[in-house]
């Protein structure tokens, strides 16, 4: 039996929803991997940096080649000064 205009529009409003609700976690989820990229790469600029292991011991230690981690600390350190400047208050406000 075909669904009446109302079953079929109630259908559609549950699809939505459950859409919705599956877009919003797909941008949850990309946030958090984002952010678990980012505490990753501060964990190993901040060995580098404060002497615990030399790039190549770090490299080693995660099985990345040594031109990657580079170029990743560089891209690291671009985001966490972006990360910085829209955390710091404006003072001309």
């Amino acid at each position: 039996m075909p669904k009446s205009a109302a079953e079929k529009a109630a259908e559609a409003e549950r699809v939505q929803q459950v859409q919705q609700r599956l877009a919003a976690a797909k941008v949850t989820r990309d946030q958090r991997k984002a952010d678990a990229e980012f505490d990753f790469w501060a964990d190993v600029a901040a060995a580098i940096d404060n002497g615990e292991v030399k790039q190549t011991e770090a490299c080693d230690a995660i099985g990345f080649k040594r031109e990657y981690v580079r170029r990743q600390l560089i891209e690291h350190r671009a985001q966490a000064a972006a990360r910085a400047a829209t955390d710091t208050p404006d003072s001309t406000d």
